[in-house]
């Protein structure tokens, strides 16, 4: 179950990605700072899908009480690190 909310979690991540694409796409005036912003999150999702796609292809117990952990921490450490870039952004931009 952990491993299926990083991929939800990466999934969430990669349409805020394609959405910034779209917004400069359109010519939509972006602060240069958010695009560094966006990258944050970028190394613990793809750590915690890592992790996941290991916790799903393994089936010995003992692996699977630490890939569980692992891929729970970096999981939260994603989520909290998107959540804080998401906050950042709003305020650089001041909407």
């Amino acid at each position: 179950m952990v491993g299926k909310v990083a991929f939800l979690l990466a999934f969430v991540y990669l349409m805020l990605l394609i959405s910034g694409a779209a917004r400069l796409a359109r010519g939509i005036g972006t602060n240069p700072i958010t695009w560094g912003l966006l990258l944050v999150p970028a190394a613990a999702f793809v750590l915690a899908a890592a992790e996941g796609v290991k916790l799903h292809r393994t089936s010995d117990p003992e692996r699977l009480s630490a890939l569980w952990r692992r891929c729970a921490i970096y999981s939260v450490i994603a989520f909290v690190l998107l959540v804080a870039m998401a906050y950042s952004v709003i305020e650089v931009n001041g909407s």
